[in-house]
């Protein structure tokens, strides 16, 4: 589904269960690990570019 499909309260909602799930994993990593948020935003700049590395190739790929 294109993001034109949803509407902008499903699409809200979606947003928020993403950054809950997304701000709970960082907890447990920061738990585990000790780490600092320094390392926590490293971590999701990675995931973050790994996204956009993925859609500029689909892209490609059309």
């Amino acid at each position: 589904m294109s993001k034109s499909e949803y509407t902008e309260e499903s699409l809200a909602e979606m947003r928020e269960d993403a950054f809950v799930n997304i701000k709970e994993a960082c907890m447990r990593l920061q738990e585990r690990s000790k780490c600092g948020n320094d390392v926590v935003i490293k971590m999701l700049g990675e995931v973050s570019q790994f996204y956009v590395t993925q859609e500029k190739k689909n892209k490609n790929l059309a």
